[in-house]
């Protein structure tokens, strides 16, 4: 049984698991349509293939907020830079990531506070988090199987979260800008300061969301633009969730434990046993859905952007190569099925696709394959279609079309692809929790010599879900 073919029985399911686990739905996560909340997730940053990416967070509101910025590796979701941004109210931060001769560094010439404050020259990506000794768990620093190289910090993904809202009235003074400049940046650069529960002084209280933003991957010399805007949720957090610069907190794991879902025009709220699980809810899909474009006379190309901001809770790192790869000391949790080593944690999907004129071709595999099969082993992947390279990735798998245009469904129907929630009346959300977009370019090849012919765009991700209710 796929989706429920009535929606009373939606509405049942709902109102039941609204009233043992959530008595105010309002208090539950979920994705907001309109652009503004209190979590921001940017499914891709990218330096390579001559790229810049530009970023921005604004703070639509008339209180003072405290937010985490942080920046995760694409692999395995190993962080490479985060800090405490405070933005007064009505304020906009804005900051690009560069290339360096090894790697990636983040550089803003914005005003607003942050902590620490970001040097001049910029501040360069580390790799501390995925070098050092073989460790299990995410949470950790060490190494996971895949290149130390700081190259790899060239591509991920960043998450804002919102940890409060300022209330201090001289904290508040502190980080508004007097003539473009905030007063006093040093004030929240102390290390002595503390806006959390525990000791914090009601300087901050809980988060009210107002957040919102975008992102663009610029290629000066190619002429193109891929502007995005980020994944926004809402509700995440009914509490202060502020954390000290250089904590790994807050991070998905810090917010409510409840979602809505807003699935075949019915909102379905479910009680989970952690945020992660609330916020894969919000984003679990059993297809994804998207067009290509590679035709030759515009030498087209097309890469797909999969990430999924959430593997990281739930696939531990583990050797692939001792006890000769014969059993498995450490168990990814659902919705994942495997831990991660060489070649990241590899999760088999389906293909089929279309051409504009409905003939289907279905079991494409990807090329090159670490596993046999079809799979998306990293946690930000870039699908390449017929090598178009766009966006240059080096976590890029290929998808081999026999059509020019079209449009291609992924499936993520794996045994292990569900995740039940812990309500009284429960629900299996079935697939894997993934953002992302797709990316296409063209060329002009009939342009007056000396006139720019390059254009870009790119398109969201269309799903589907698949949510049951789960036998008692």
């Amino acid at each position: 049984m796929q989706k429920f073919k009535r929606k009373s029985l939606y509405l049942a399911l709902a109102t039941a698991v609204s009233s043992v686990g959530i008595a105010n739905t309002a208090s539950a996560m979920n994705i907001n349509a309109n652009g503004l909340g209190q979590v921001l997730i940017y499914p891709y940053y990218s330096t390579r293939a001559g790229m810049d990416t530009y970023l921005s967070v604004i703070n639509t509101t008339s209180s003072a907020k405290a937010v985490k910025v942080r920046f995760t590796e694409g692999k395995n979701s190993r962080e490479v830079l985060d800090f405490n941004l405070y933005l007064s109210k009505n304020d906009m931060w804005t900051a690009a990531i560069v290339n360096t001769a090894n790697g990636a560094k983040l550089i803003t010439f914005d005003k607003s506070c942050t902590s620490p404050a970001i040097p001049a020259a910029g501040k360069d990506f580390v790799n501390f988090a995925y070098v050092g000794a073989v460790v299990e768990g995410v949470a950790v620093a060490g190494g996971d199987g895949e290149t130390g190289s700081l190259d790899r910090t060239r591509e991920g993904y960043f998450e804002i979260i919102e940890m409060g809202v300022i209330t201090n009235t001289a904290i508040e003074a502190a980080v508004t800008h007097v003539a473009g400049v905030p007063a006093n940046c040093a004030v929240v650069q102390a290390s002595s300061m503390n806006m959390g529960t525990s000791g914090g002084l009601n300087q901050v209280v809980a988060p009210l969301g107002g957040l919102a933003g975008s992102a663009s991957l610029i290629a000066v010399a190619g002429g193109t633009d891929f502007g995005y805007d980020p994944l926004v949720i809402d509700s995440f957090s009914s509490s202060n969730i502020w954390a000290a610069p250089g904590s790994i907190l807050p991070d998905l794991t810090s917010g409510d434990p409840g979602s809505i879902v807003f699935s075949n025009g019915v909102a379905l709220t479910n009680v989970w046993s952690s945020s992660e699980k609330a916020v894969s809810a919000l984003i679990m899909h059993n297809t994804l859905l998207n067009e290509y474009v590679l035709d030759s006379s515009t030498l087209s190309g097309t890469d797909w952007v999969v990430t999924m901001p959430t593997k990281r809770y739930f696939v531990p790192v583990e050797d692939g190569t001792i006890n000769g790869g014969q059993f498995s000391l450490y168990q990814a949790a659902a919705p994942f099925t495997k831990a991660f080593w060489l070649n990241g944690a590899c999760e088999p999907v389906s293909l089929s696709y279309w051409n504009r004129e409905e003939t289907n071709i279905s079991v494409v595999d990807f090329s090159p394959q670490p596993v046999a099969g079809t799979s998306l082993c990293l946690d930000s992947t870039v699908v390449t279609f017929n090598n178009s390279h766009v966006l240059g990735s080096s976590n890029e798998v290929n998808v081999p079309v026999s059509f020019e245009n079209g449009w291609l469904r992924m499936t993520f129907n794996a045994a292990g692809h569900k995740m039940i929630s812990e309500d009284s009346i429960a629900s299996t959300f079935s697939g894997l929790p993934t953002v992302g977009f797709m990316l296409q370019d063209f060329i002009n090849q009939n342009a007056a010599p000396g006139i720019m012919a390059t254009y870009g765009g790119n398109f969201v991700h269309k799903y589907t879900e698949t949510i049951t209710p789960t036998p008692q």
